[in-house]
């Protein structure tokens, strides 16, 4: 009786397992890419002219000054490619960054620091109404 009781119990504890990973895959997040002017540890970065966004390898978006919008992404990682253009649309320089999620839904990133390889690329999502 308890041979059967051990072998119940780890399918158990498989199945538990099993159901938090196909969570964690499968978590929707929405990803805000920001391109506007911020100010990180006291240096102010100025907000991109004109680049073009894909994320996870999706459909590509360009962004201006002052440009907001979101993507959704699912898993607990994203691939995000950005490449700055010049007046002409030809890319100037192509950073590619991989980004981490936890159970967040929502998420901003700003795309200035995205590019500089600043660590203060992450800002607080916001706030709907």
């Amino acid at each position: 009786m308890t041979r059967r009781n051990g072998i119940r119990t780890v399918l158990v504890l498989l199945l538990v397992g099993l159901g938090v990973v196909l969570f964690a895959l499968g978590k929707e997040h929405q990803v805000f890419l920001d391109n506007k002017a911020l100010a990180v540890g006291g240096a102010e970065v100025p907000a991109l002219e004109a680049v073009r966004v894909t994320v996870d390898g999706g459909e590509p978006l360009e962004f201006a000054a002052d440009d907001r919008d979101v993507v959704q992404t699912r898993g607990l990682r994203a691939q995000v490619k950005l490449e700055v253009l010049d007046g002409n649309g030809n890319v100037t320089k192509t950073v590619e960054r991989s980004v981490s999620f936890s159970f967040e839904d929502r998420v901003m990133l700003s795309l200035p620091v995205l590019v500089q390889g600043g660590e203060g690329y992450r800002l607080p999502p916001p706030v709907v109404e």
